[in-house]
């Protein structure tokens, strides 16, 4: 299938939920130095892309990470220097060649803050889901003990919907427990495909009319190629 360009995805000023996969699904972020080294290469440049992070997740093989882009020239450009820095620096330290990062990363586009904080717990129990840990609060490189218990974590910004959860530090840390030991007790292995696998994430109204766009893009721009050929001054219909 062919690859659908970013620009149809997400765009300027959206929230995101980035992720990407290690080569051969490889395990190069087993290593506490790589995680580690990952988290000092988003907090370098995010401010030079101005770009915001509210949540993230390092596993072994993959990294999730959650929101907002000012532009989306920015945001390719930030990942495209903070990846191709870390996959230098891991063939080094290793002694390996070639890619380390499977292909492009992934952004769905979310539509409002309401499902962020969804998606922020999501990434929490990425490593109950897999097995690694029996609890959030056991894995290091996540947000859960910032939000959960206050740990400073320079990489993040609380979103409003977080500061929404109580007027105070202690009642929104309680809330967001609360929320994450809930869905511990009653689907702590449930696996959210809808956070990867989908393009666009929130409302199902505004998801069908997101596809809807997205199909309707495809037709113009398949159009475009053939007029293209037959006749290169030829554009798409409005």
């Amino acid at each position: 299938m062919a690859r659908v360009p970013r620009k149809w995805i997400i765009g300027d000023g959206c929230l995101f939920h980035v992720t990407w996969q290690c080569h051969n699904k490889s395990w190069l972020l087993k290593h506490r130095w790589a995680k580690s080294l990952y988290y000092q290469l988003l907090l370098c440049y995010k401010k030079k892309y101005e770009i915001v992070f509210y949540s993230y997740a390092f596993m072994d093989n993959h990294i999730h990470l959650s929101g907002k882009l000012k532009s989306l020239e920015q945001l390719s450009g930030f990942f495209r220097v903070v990846n191709s820095t870390f996959a230098k620096a891991i063939n080094q330290r290793m002694g390996r060649f070639g890619q380390v990062i499977r292909d492009r990363f992934k952004s769905p586009c979310l539509e409002t803050e309401k499902d962020l904080i969804q998606e922020m717990i999501y990434h929490d129990l990425n490593e109950v889901r897999a097995g690694k840990v029996f609890h959030p609060q056991n894995n290091e490189f996540s947000s859960y003990a910032h939000y959960a218990y206050g740990k400073p974590d320079p990489l993040l910004t609380d979103p409003e919907i977080y500061l929404q959860l109580g007027k105070t530090q202690e009642e929104r840390q309680m809330a967001y427990r609360g929320m994450v030991e809930e869905i511990l007790r009653t689907a702590p292995r449930k696996k959210e495909g809808r956070y990867t696998e989908a393009y666009f994430i929130r409302d199902p109204l505004w998801v069908v009319k997101k596809y809807e766009d997205l199909k309707r893009f495809r037709c113009e721009q398949r159009w475009f190629n053939r007029q293209a050929i037959s006749n290169p001054t030829s554009r798409p219909p409005r």
